[in-house]
């Protein structure tokens, strides 16, 4: 593990899917808990260390399936800068959105995704260098399986996830998951954070989750998405004065394809970002460790 420095550190807890008592395997031994399922993932968490990632240092298990997980953290986060109330300079979006993908093209390269980007959960060091909290959640969690509650948050899930849903089996020891999900979720969870910079505040906050989620799955049947997230939010003259780049970048991250979106591999110098020059970004194929169990909808992702 890397030296903190200047970090804090914090704590979290959630607790695992509890599973029935008189249940067994197929072997016929007992299942094993869930919370050690988790425990177990998080061991290789604890090995990844990156600049843009906040480093996970602990976890304990307590009862009734409790977890406890001590992490990096840092107390300024992308939250703090929407609550100035007015739009980030377009400098700034740029150098959070190359420092986010820097975060994500290191976990890609793991094998992970991060799928509960949030203004929350982009952390900002001393010197305003983005940190991703919580980018392991939904790997040690087995994709959202482990636990009962959905990795991620609504307002900044992509259509295609929330139109998986959830399904529950009949049985109450089997729940059959939606396919994991992939990289390009993270690029369209990062479009809604650059959009809500750009104009100063969080949108989709005023209507009710289940609207909420209605209008997401809705922006499929949308030619531009930039655009009727402006209109609906008031914020269209705000969008239109900034500079093609970014309205490019956006573009890029909110299209309803996940094929067509922005790849995580994404290529940006500091002069760049100084200058405002429009992005550089290649197309590679994504990579990842190998893994006999991964399921291949996660590389079609």
């Amino acid at each position: 593990m890397q030296p903190l420095r200047d970090a804090e550190l914090g704590a979290s807890t959630f607790f695992a899917s509890p599973l029935p008592h008189d249940v067994c395997g197929s072997n016929g031994l007992p299942l094993t808990p869930n919370s050690i399922k988790i425990l177990g993932r998080f061991q290789i968490l604890k090995t990844i260390t990156h600049p843009r990632l906040c480093q996970y240092v602990d976890i304990s298990r307590g009862k009734h399936e409790r977890l406890v997980i001590v992490a990096e953290h840092y107390e300024k986060s992308l939250k703090d800068l929407l609550k100035q109330g007015k739009p980030v300079s377009p400098e700034k979006v740029l150098q959070v959105a190359y420092e986010v993908l820097e975060g994500l093209e290191f976990m890609n390269k793991h094998g992970m995704v991060h799928r509960a980007l949030s203004p929350n959960n982009v952390l900002l060091d001393r010197e305003g260098k983005v940190k991703l909290a919580k980018f392991g959640l939904y790997h040690m969690t087995d994709h959202g399986a482990d636990v009962d509650f959905p990795i991620g948050y609504p307002s900044y899930l992509p259509p295609e996830v929330i139109a998986q849903g959830c399904f529950y089996s009949t049985e109450p020891s089997i729940i059959e998951a939606p396919l994991p999900s992939g990289p390009k979720t993270d690029v369209w969870s990062l479009g809604v954070l650059l959009f809500e910079l750009c104009v100063g505040r969080q949108i989709l906050q005023n209507i009710d989750i289940s609207e909420r989620m209605k209008f997401i799955i809705t922006l499929g049947c949308m030619d531009d998405i930039i655009t009727v997230l402006a209109e609906e939010h008031g914020c269209l003259d705000t969008i239109k004065e900034l500079p093609e780049n970014v309205q490019a970048l956006l573009r890029k991250c909110l299209t309803f394809l996940p094929s067509k979106r922005l790849p995580t591999i994404f290529k940006l110098t500091n002069q760049e970002i100084i200058q405002s020059k429009p992005p550089i970004c290649t197309l590679p194929k994504y990579s990842h460790v190998s893994d006999p169990h991964r399921s291949p909808a996660l590389e079609s992702a």
